[in-house]
């Protein structure tokens, strides 16, 4: 099932297939794997992230313009590079780090929250620990922190060249939204092309079908997912009464 391009047209289908994906990559000698789910609009997108897309820019000015910049609007500022790096992702900024979540459903949302129905959505699928393992060497989650995550440091030091391969980093945990999102995030290397594009041994993309993108989001609702459950603030409470009283999804 791991190069099966699969279409849904319920949130019961889509379920079914994450159960089955999980039972398919767990080692039973260690128990259910988590997997790791990324939701896009558009199922066309390839998995690239920001900083490889567009207008290219000096990564290395960016991030000393936003780390100055930064200080006097934070009421504590990020303890290393790597927090400020994610910081910068949280923000807008085009960064080499991609955005997953270990839920499930809360990808699904992702997919669909700013899809009306006029193309068909996507949740990529990925077992982060296959990917560790075939850049790496080690069928390991990375912190960010650890040796392994060094080479891909958001600013180089020396002229060192970036490795070719992305890897899965755990980041801090240092933002609500990050923690009430279960995030995770893949960090890219030198090689440009989309994760989809690299060979990635178990990675999935399940399409939503165009036709069902409102009935499934009615679904997610029903489930308890929706804006002021990924965004636990004033504008998501909104987005969601919003959401529900006016747009009926």
């Amino acid at each position: 099932m791991t190069n099966q391009i699969a279409t849904v047209k319920s949130l019961s289908q889509y379920t079914q297939i994450i159960n089955q994906l999980t039972r398919d990559w767990s080692d039973p000698k260690h128990g259910d794997i988590t997997l790791w789910c990324r939701g896009q609009s558009d199922a066309a997108w390839h998995l690239v992230p920001g900083e490889y897309r567009g207008p290219a820019a000096n990564p290395g000015e960016v991030f000393s313009e936003f780390e100055l910049k930064a200080r006097p609007l934070l009421r504590e500022a990020p303890g290393n590079d790597w927090e400020w790096y994610f910081l910068m992702q949280h923000h807008g900024l085009r960064t080499r780090l991609l955005d997953w979540t270990t839920g499930a459903l809360l990808a699904l949302y992702f997919a669909l929250r700013d899809n009306p129905g006029e193309q068909d959505a996507a949740v990529w699928v990925l077992d982060p620990w296959a990917l560790n393992a075939a850049a790496c060497g080690k069928a390991e989650l990375f912190m960010c922190t650890e040796a392994e995550a060094a080479p891909y440091a958001p600013k180089q030091r020396g002229r060192r060249r970036l490795p070719n391969q992305p890897i899965a980093v755990v980041p801090p945990y240092n933002s609500a939204r990050i923690t009430v999102q279960r995030g995770a995030f893949t960090i890219h290397g030198a090689n440009q092309r989309g994760l989809d594009q690299l060979g990635v041994k178990r990675l999935v993309r399940v399409k939503v079908a165009k036709d069902d993108a409102v009935l499934i989001k009615r679904e997610l609702r029903l489930a308890g997912i929706g804006e002021f459950t990924v965004f636990p603030d004033l504008d998501g409470l909104a987005r969601e009464i919003c959401a529900v009283h006016v747009e009926g999804c």
